[in-house]
C-alpha cells in the first residue's frame, strides 16, 4: 500500500543510526609526542569516508560504454575542539613540521626517514567508530598510511565571549577498510571489507 507508515516502520527496525554516536582515534607516529587528551574526547565532527570508483569511456560507432576504472580516495576532515593546552593542535603542528619544515621545506630525518610507501614513518593509522544506541560498536573505518595535510585557522574575535575554539584537520591517506559487526550485537563474527590503493576490494 502506498504511503503505509507500518511498512516504513517494519523496514526501520532498529530506529536508524545516529550521527552523534561515534568516536575518532588518532595513532601518532612514534616520533611525535601524543597529547594528554585523546582525540576520542575532542573530535566533535567528521564523516564516514566516501567510496569512489572512477570510470572511463570506450567508444564503438559513437556509442560510449562505461568501464570501471581505478579507486580513488578523498581527503578526510576532522573538526577538533581546542583546549587551553593546545594539546592536539600542538602534536599535529609538530607532526606536520617534521614532514616539511617551515623554514627549509625539508623533512626531519631524525624523526622520519626519507622512505615512502608502507614503511614511511610519517604515516600512521586513524579510526572512526560508529556506535549503536545501546553503545555497541556497529562499524569501524580504519585509515591506513594517514598524515595531516592541512590545519585550518582558529578564529579569534573580541566580540566572541562564550564559545570554545575549534579547528579542522584535513588528512591524506593511502587506503581505508571497514569492519562491520553483524547486527551490532557484539558477536565475534564480523564482515570485513578491505579497499586498498590498488583499487581491489576483498570481502572475507
Amino acid at each position: 500500500m502506498a504511503f503505509a507508515v507500518s511498512e516504513f516502520k517494519s523496514n526501520l527496525k532498529q530506529g536508524g543510526a545516529r550521527p552523534s554516536l561515534f568516536k575518532v582515534e588518532f595513532q601518532y607516529p612514534s616520533a611525535i609526542l601524543a597529547p594528554p587528551t585523546r582525540a576520542e574526547f575532542l573530535v566533535k565532527a567528521t564523516t564516514i569516508p566516501a567510496s569512489t570508483i572512477g570510470s572511463y569511456d570506450i567508444f564503438y560507432h559513437g556509442k560510449a560504454i562505461k568501464v570501471a576504472g581505478d579507486r580513488s580516495f578523498d581527503t578526510w576532515d576532522t573538526t577538533i575542539i581546542n583546549d587551553e593546552d593546545f594539546g592536539i593542535r600542538n602534536s599535529l603542528e609538530n607532526w606536520m613540521n617534521s614532514i616539511s619544515n617551515h623554514k627549509l621545506n625539508t623533512r626531519n630525518k631524525e624523526r622520519f626517514n626519507t622512505s615512502e610507501g608502507d614503511v614511511a614513518k610519517y604515516k600512521s593509522t586513524l579510526k572512526v567508530i560508529q556506535f549503536s544506541k545501546a553503545g555497541k560498536e556497529l562499524r569501524t573505518y580504519e585509515f591506513k598510511g594517514a598524515w595531516p595535510s592541512a590545519l585550518s585557522t582558529i578564529n579569534l574575535d573580541w566580540a566572541t565571549a562564550s564559545e570554545i575554539e575549534e579547528f579542522t584537520c584535513t588528512w591524506v591517506y593511502d587506503s581505508w577498510y571497514s569492519t562491520a559487526t553483524l547486527g551490532g550485537q557484539g558477536t565475534q563474527q564480523s564482515i570485513q571489507t578491505v579497499q586498498d590503493i590498488t583499487g581491489t576490494t576483498t570481502g572475507f
